[in-house]
């Protein structure tokens, strides 16, 4: 109990004499510093006590540091507890400081101390030549400004965390002044700065890191592909035996007069065609690694996706050579439209069922089901195998961390838990021993988009007076005739070129309403193409033609490449002649043509 204090205890707490009057000591000192019984019991022992630091508690809640010495004393009769107090904030904060200081100077990493929402309060000379900007500019600005567009949902998620009292370990893609983009791992916690709360970030340079990882992520996808290329093989001569059957039987039904039956065996190819597009394109997507972010995303049918992924696997679970038995059962549900990358999820969904099918050596059941709850879809993965021990259920999503020794770098589920936080969703994993493993995969439910256009939505539309001038340029012949067969009926008066020297001769002759360029032909590729055509309209001083860049490569081109190129759109090999027909279409339809000239003359969009 309180029994007397001196003037200046009452200004420096700021409680009146009466209120100190009715405390306790425990009352004016923070909880972690508090342990007044056994001072009072050492003074009792030894008739003092040393000096001890301890922090009070102010009315007006702030935190202040202090020196407390005491000893016994006779007091209106009784003993009493005579402490002395010294004031040591500013001490302790020239320590701190100094502390802080030395940290930042002998560091290789940016460090950041922040407010606690993200407002700069200090930054070392490593975080302001890693940005590239100066010290005071950094110190008016936030996390916000440094981090991607797309990851300010991150620093609000650990923002709660770190604000909660926890210690926080998360990657950031961040921003530098000249617009690279870095990825980072920050180390974040609360301390206490200049006596206010703040938050020490130290950060961590992940680009060499992701590097490795994209160079053995891409090695474990070709050899992924190596054990499934005996299965693709089968499929395509399956196929290419449906295709040359079909078009033997076309020929014979054309020579016999019989044409209903000739256009059911051209059907049959058309259709075979298509399946053998949908298999490369399945194992383009699965081979290729896209660095680009989730803004590239697309609202797609992710039962379909799963059924992709179920086919391409098929080899591994479908193969008379081998004595395993495996039973798959694929559920496919309804309604299941997600918004995100197909691509990365594809990689997700191959790499959960490869695993699966690895767990169970002996063969065994492979369940895939989905549901929908509360506008989430949840997506099941469950094998019958030899499931995963508690020790190892709580590290597979670490990097590098693998069961299988030198077979596995570690990084496949490590990648599809990252590919899933990305689309704003959660990966799980439920695992008995000796009894199987469930993985399941949530993400948010997004709503259908409407068919998309078709060639029965232009047949609709009337015929415009004048015919489309399409001018298409390539070197492969049999391309060149099977289009102008297409075409030569339709409302799309088509020219060809063979030869890329020829095609510009063709654009200097004429004027053309669209061009389609392949990409790679002898003389000039398709980007030098587009880049004398837009420089031609220039210098001619004509509104530039659409033009399409046509490709069968696996070549990613930057946006930057195509817009320097004049390339207004990429279509990939192989493309139905009316699914062209509608990306013609929709090329002349869209604002920067409707807006412009056709040919030469003004048009209106909703004539065409």
């Amino acid at each position: 109990q309180i029994l007397d204090c001196n003037p200046f205890t009452i200004g420096w707490l700021g409680y009146t004499r009466q209120e100190l009057m009715s405390m306790k000591v425990e009352n004016i000192l923070d909880p972690e510093s508090r342990g007044v019984q056994e001072n009072i019991q050492r003074a009792v022992d030894y008739g003092f006590i040393h000096i001890q630091e301890r922090r009070f508690r102010k009315k007006s809640g702030i935190l202040v540091d202090a020196e407390v010495t005491g000893t016994l004393v006779e007091m209106q009769g009784r003993k009493c507890f005579l402490a002395l107090v010294r004031d040591i904030t500013e001490r302790k904060t020239i320590e701190e400081l100094s502390r802080y200081k030395e940290l930042f100077e002998n560091v290789s990493d940016p460090v950041f101390i922040s407010h606690s929402q993200g407002a700069f309060l200090e930054v070392n000379d490593v975080a302001c030549d890693r940005f590239g900007f100066s010290r005071r500019q950094l110190l008016k600005m936030s996390f916000k400004d440094i981090a991607n567009p797309d990851q300010i949902d991150i620093l609000e998620e650990v923002g709660q965390k770190i604000r909660s009292g926890e210690t926080v370990q998360f990657e950031l893609v961040t921003r530098t002044r000249t617009g690279e983009t870095i990825p980072f791992e920050f180390h974040s916690r609360m301390i206490n700065y200049q006596r206010k709360p703040a938050v020490l970030s130290v950060a961590r340079d992940l680009s060499m890191r992701k590097k490795m990882e994209e160079t053995l992520i891409r090695s474990e996808r070709l050899t992924a592909v190596g054990e499934l290329a005996s299965g693709v093989a089968h499929n395509f001569n399956n196929l290419l035996q449906m295709i040359m059957g079909a078009g033997e039987a076309a020929l014979a039904k054309l020579g016999s007069g019989e044409i209903r039956k000739c256009r059911e065996a051209i059907g049959s190819i058309i259709d075979a065609s298509k399946r053998g597009a949908d298999i490369v394109r399945r194992i383009k997507d699965f081979t290729l690694f896209k660095t680009d972010a989730i803004n590239e995303t697309k609202v797609f049918d992710l039962g379909e996706l799963i059924e992709e992924a179920v086919e391409l696997t098929k080899p591994l679970w479908k193969n008379p050579a081998t004595f395993r038995k495996y039973r798959v059962n694929y559920i496919k549900p309804l309604g299941c439209t997600v918004q995100g990358n197909p691509s990365e999820l594809y990689e997700v969904l191959v790499n959960i069922i490869k695993n699966a099918l690895e767990a169970m050596p002996n063969g065994g059941d492979l369940t895939i089901s989905s549901e929908i709850r509360n506008g989430r879809i949840f997506a099941h993965i469950a094998d019958t195998g030899f499931g995963i021990t508690k020790e190892n259920i709580q590290r597979i999503f670490q990097p590098f961390y693998t069961t299988k020794g030198s077979k596995s770098s570690g990084l496949g589920l490590s990648s599809s838990y990252g590919i899933i936080k990305k689309h704003k969703g959660e990966i799980l994993v439920q695992s008995v021993p000796n009894k199987g493993t469930t993985f399941t995969i949530t993400l948010p439910l997004a709503m259908p988009i409407g068919m998309q256009k078709d060639k029965k939505a232009f047949d609709d539309k009337a015929i415009p007076d004048t015919k489309i001038k399409f001018l298409i340029i390539d070197d492969e012949i049999n391309i060149l005739k099977m289009m102008e067969m297409y075409f030569e009926d339709s409302e799309v008066e088509i020219h060809m070129a063979n030869t890329a020297e020829k095609g510009l001769q063709a654009i200097r002759r004429n004027r053309f309403d669209v061009i389609l360029c392949d990409f790679g032909m002898d003389d000039m590729n398709g980007l030098e193409v587009g880049k004398a055509l837009r420089d031609y309209c220039q210098t001619s001083g004509l509104p530039k033609t659409p033009f399409m860049l046509y490709t069968g490569f696996d070549t990613i081109l930057a946006p930057e490449v195509l817009e320097a190129s004049g390339v207004d759109r990429v279509v990939k090999k192989p493309v139905p002649a009316e699914e062209l027909l509608c990306i013609i279409h929709e090329v002349l339809d869209s604002p920067a043509t409707a807006n412009g000239k056709k040919g030469g003359v003004s048009f209106q969009a909703d004539k065409r």
